[in-house]
């Protein structure tokens, strides 16, 4: 072999090194990189999970709480006439007086859809030219009934004269179903 032909030899063997070398690197620090990256998040995962596990007894108390006093009806509509008579009653003492009602339909889950932890009856109320004191005390006895009651829309337009507004409203009574209590014959 020439002294040409091993220089040539030499060469091409640097450069095949170095385009194999170059991809069997970039290989392994891609390779890298994606073992760290989920490193990371399995330390991450087992955090959350370390964190669940220590609150597991506090949200085992919320959850004991719930199923304790969570209302139970026996039907749609009995948990809807409760919370209108209930909002009804709350409002006539706070001094409201109401513009119109509108029970709002059952929602019915669609195929595949779940509904979520608690049935819901909500009635849609609008209150013309109220003061605001007013309203806002209704509002907070609501939630200080411990009745699972809660405001799900309001819509609030202030009125042209004094401290007095316009106000539509939707409460949502979370409830769960429970089955009709059966007559005996005793």
């Amino acid at each position: 072999m020439k002294q040409s032909e091993k220089i040539l030899l030499g060469a091409f063997a640097i450069l095949f090194l170095v385009i194999i070398g170059g991809g069997v690197a970039s290989y392994g620090v891609k390779n890298y990189r994606q073992v760290t990256a989920e490193t990371e998040a399995l330390k991450n995962r087992l955090q959350v999970m370390s964190t669940a596990i220590a609150q597991g007894t506090e949200w085992k108390t919320k959850s004991d709480y719930v199923d304790a006093h969570v209302p139970k009806y026996s039907s749609h509509t009995l948990a809807s006439s409760r919370l209108f008579t209930t909002v009804q009653d709350e409002a006539t003492s706070a001094g409201l007086k109401i513009a119109s009602r509108e029970m709002q339909p059952q929602q019915i889950a669609q195929e595949g859809e779940a509904m979520g932890y608690f049935d819901k009856a909500s009635v849609k109320l609008t209150f013309s030219d109220v003061k605001e004191e007013d309203l806002f005390k209704w509002m907070h006895k609501i939630y200080s009934l411990k009745s699972f009651i809660g405001i799900t829309r309001m819509a609030l337009t202030p009125n042209q004269q004094g401290k007095s507004v316009n106000c539509e409203v939707e409460l949502t009574q979370f409830y769960r179903e429970a089955p009709a209590q059966k007559l005996s014959k005793n």
